[in-house]
Order: structure tokens, then sequence, then C-alpha cells
């Protein structure tokens, strides 16, 4: 079961890798007319407002991916690897 976290966590890695790349890269496209028009005045409430909600998705993301790690690693270990 140890060998299941370590492959979750490495999973974990990768994907959080991803989903931070994907979530600045989408902001900065999303919010694109703001940064032109108002980057002068308040440039660093752009900045707390993307790293707080990207806080909160990630933590959404890291509950639910292990939520199902654990998950599939219990139904794995004590059923599937069980019955064989």
């Amino acid at each position: 079961m140890k060998n299941s976290f370590k492959k979750a966590l490495k999973l974990f890695k990768y994907l959080s890798i991803l989903f931070s790349i994907t979530y600045w890269t989408y902001m900065i496209y999303d919010d694109w007319i703001f940064i032109e028009n108002y980057w002068d005045t308040n440039w660093q409430d752009y900045i707390c407002t993307w790293t707080v909600w990207f806080l909160i998705y990630f933590w959404v993301f890291a509950f639910y991916y292990w939520l199902t790690a654990i998950v599939v690693a219990l139904v794995y270990h004590k059923l599937i690897k069980r019955k064989r």
C-alpha cells in the first residue's frame, strides 16, 4: 500500500505543476483587458487576488485528488488484491 501512495504522490507532483501552469496562463488570458486598462493603478491587488484564488482552487484540487487516491488505493488493496 505504501508503494501506491508513492505513485500517487509522484502523479500529484506532475499534476500540480500542470495545474499551476494552466491556472496562471488562463488568469493572464482571462484578465488581459484589466491588465491593459488598470495595471498601472492597482497591480498589487490583481496579484493578491489571483494568488488567493489560486490557493483556494489548489486546495480543492488537492483535496479531491487525495480523496480519490485514498479510495482507489484502499479498494485495490482491500478488495481486488485480496480476491486474487
